[in-house]
């Protein structure tokens, strides 16, 4: 199948990079109108001349496509909220105090230190603006904690988003961006009053997903298993504690506890095939479709109507009609067509990992897995269905396969047996679950029900802890770039294309694909190997330091445990790199033309040799101004391991003497050549 033949899907796709290069350059939307109307008029000119010239036709697809492009910029810079005049990032300053009103819109997973919210912004100063905030509420505030719809009226700093700290670290201040979030504020005992509710759709919804959750934990579920129902059946995994998400991850299951494509689409052919009697009527095909996609919505509210369920929902109503059509040409189309509709309204969900994923694993299993089926197909029923399980998750599985490296750097290589056992399982799963939300609704609490959910669920959690007990099967701390991601991802298209039809031109081809990315692999280690550089990490309590030399990475540090450090482990992902040697923070480091002194809590400073470069850590009790005195330093830095009241003196001091004063607690990491 010639898939890029259709022209919606070439539309889409122009679209989409319209949409990447609107997010990179942010151009003001004022200087769009000029050129969209320029296209248009020369689409309709090229239109008007289409059947007079072939030279037409070819000049009416092309402003066709960018047309398509330049919507996507303009789309998104339209969606971009800072360029809305009401927004409230043009009428304050970061770090300026204000009188604050706004809505809690959202509850999110709380870290150690505190509580986190999203909080749509209704006025500022007295002024109507608006604007989403990520809100911090301090863990001494447990006791009063706002729900979904609560006002509340704050006098508080709205602060920029916190940058990463360290290299290749999960950005998530860029993360916050993609959802509109683009500072956040602290609440404290003090600092803020609830006023009233607000009970708009936001808390509705949440009272229902209450609702629903009091009544299946009625049913004497345990709660580690009840907090799989929720994030199952209602979006909400908030709940469930680390070491579980843990080992959900390292059997290559952690995608089910995120509702999802592959949750919508075992509901779709569960309800298809519930439904099949309906097509023996007179329009039964239609009437079943209007089912079919009622039914998918319906579950949609009942979960809340997060962005992942929505995108889920219309991706797979676009599948439904395709079905309804019964032509394999349309099901491509109408892939693209629910892409094209979801992102002129939410053009960020481009940028969203699940987005991605989902629309990878629909696209692979419907070009992939006919593959499998076109090489064998047995007659047994019951084999045929665990056939067909394994096919669609090998089909999944490649078309995730680039994405799932480049994000999460590993890959459970153990998936198919999960997936053999999770996907029938989470089908009796979501299908119970739902009878049993419906029983309790209405009023009837069928226990049957509710124990055949919670064994399931225990089941479950017991398969995927011990597929995760397999650890040489899973493969993690993988290096991957970009531009691995790219030619993985046509190496894989190449492939396809090939054993769909072979011949030839495209084996050719296919070699040359596998020659680039092995040209792309080696390209990116002897980028990283050519580049030496010394990196002084921010760490709570730790000083952790990497010298890396012709890929040769010594690590100094006084971590016990510095293997399993997430920000050394994102070092090495990053610079495919690995540990040469690991020895403990001495008093002085050479790094290539710089001495580094390092003065610890023994407050030792007075060396042979003046030093360019001075670490504090561990909070030394020194007289910083003698210690200038006596080293001249070019550079002072303070990392994470010394307390906050004892950098801003040395903060002081420094300004003072007008020697520049690096905190890794405000600046991040430092990196010297």
């Amino acid at each position: 199948m010639k898939v890029l033949k259709f022209p919606i899907i070439a539309i889409t796709i122009c679209f989409m990079l319209g949409i990447t290069v609107g997010n990179l350059y942010k151009p003001n939307p004022d200087s769009l109108y000029l050129l969209l109307t320029l296209q248009l008029l020369s689409l309709f000119t090229a239109f008007v001349l289409v059947n007079k010239s072939q030279k037409a036709k070819l000049l009416f697809g092309l402003f066709l496509y960018f047309l398509s492009f330049s919507s996507g910029i303009f789309v998104f810079v339209s969606h971009y909220q800072p360029n809305h005049k009401n927004h409230y990032s043009n009428w304050i300053l970061a770090g300026e105090k204000v009188i604050l009103t706004g809505v809690i819109s959202e509850e999110l997973k709380a870290n150690p230190y505190s509580h986190k919210y999203y909080l749509e912004v209704t006025q500022i100063n007295n002024q109507e603006l608006k604007g989403k905030l990520l809100v911090n509420f301090s863990k001494k505030n447990e006791e009063s904690l706002p729900e979904v719809g609560t006002v509340i009226l704050a006098k508080c700093a709205i602060k920029e988003l916190i940058k990463p700290n360290n290299p290749n670290q999960f950005d998530y201040a860029d993360y916050l961006e993609k959802r509109n979030v683009f500072h956040q504020i602290y609440l404290e005992n003090k600092n803020f009053r609830y006023l009233k509710t607000d009970k708009n759709t936001n808390y509705f919804l949440q009272k229902t997903r209450e609702s629903i959750s009091k009544d299946i934990a009625k049913n004497n579920i345990p709660t580690e298993r009840l907090h799989i129902i929720q994030a199952l059946l209602l979006g909400q995994r908030q709940d469930i504690n680390s070491e579980l998400l843990q080992k959900y991850s390292k059997a290559g299951a952690i995608h089910i506890l995120a509702i999802s494509g592959l949750h919508i689409g075992i509901l779709l052919f569960f309800f298809k095939t519930v439904l099949s009697p309906l097509r023996r009527i007179k329009h039964g095909a239609v009437v079943q479709l209007i089912i079919l996609i009622s039914l998918l919505w319906l579950f949609a509210i009942l979960s809340g109507l997060s962005p992942s369920v929505v995108r889920a929902v219309t991706m797979f109503s676009f599948v439904g009609i395709g079905i309804y059509l019964q032509r394999a040409t349309n099901i491509f189309n109408t892939i693209a067509v629910s892409i094209l509709l979801l992102l002129l309204f939410k053009p960020n969900f481009l940028f969203e990992v699940g987005f991605q994923l989902s629309y990878s694993a629909v696209i692979a299993i419907v070009w992939i897995q006919p593959l499998f089926t076109k090489f064998w197909r047995p007659k047994n029923k019951i084999l045929n269905y665990f056939y067909e399980i394994i096919t669609v998750s090998i089909a999944a599985q490649v078309g995730v396969l680039p994405l799932s490296i480049y994000y999460f750097h590993q890959f459970p290589g153990l998936f198919f047996m999960t997936n053999l056992i999770i996907i029938p399982l989470l089908t009796v799963i979501l299908v119970i679950g739902i009878l049993v939300v419906i029983t309790n609704a209405i009023g009837v609490s069928f226990l049957p029900f509710s124990y055949i959910l919670s064994e399931s669920i225990g089941f479950m959690n017991y398969y995927v802890n011990w597929i995760a007990s397999f650890e040489k099967f899973i493969f993690s701390d993988i290096s991957f770039n970009r531009l691995l991601l790219i030619t993985l991802y046509a190496l894989l298209i190449g492939i396809i294309i090939l054993l769909k039809k072979p011949n030839y031109l495209k084996l050719q081809f296919v070699l040359i694909l596998i020659f680039s990315y092995q040209l792309a692999y080696f390209g990116s280690i002897y980028s990283n190997y050519k580049t030496d550089e010394a990196v002084l990490f921010h760490y709570p309590k730790k000083t952790i330091i990497a010298l890396k030399e012709n890929n040769k990475i010594t690590i100094y540090t006084n971590d016990t445990l510095i293997e399993n450090n997430y920000v050394v482990k994102n070092y090495l992902q990053g610079n495919f790199g690995e540990i040469n040697t690991v020895e403990k923070v001495p008093n002085a480091i050479q790094l290539f033309d710089k001495k580094l002194l390092i003065i610890d809590e023994n407050a030792i400073y007075k060396v042979p040799e003046k030093v360019e470069l001075i670490l504090l850590t561990q909070s030394p009790k020194i007289n910083l101004e003698r210690l200038i005195d006596y080293h001249q330093p070019k550079l002072i830095i303070a990392n994470g391991s010394n307390y906050l009241s004892t950098i801003e003196q040395w903060k002081k001091t420094c300004l003072k003497k007008n020697i520049p004063f690096h905190i890794t607690n405000e600046k991040g990491y430092l990196r010297i050549y």
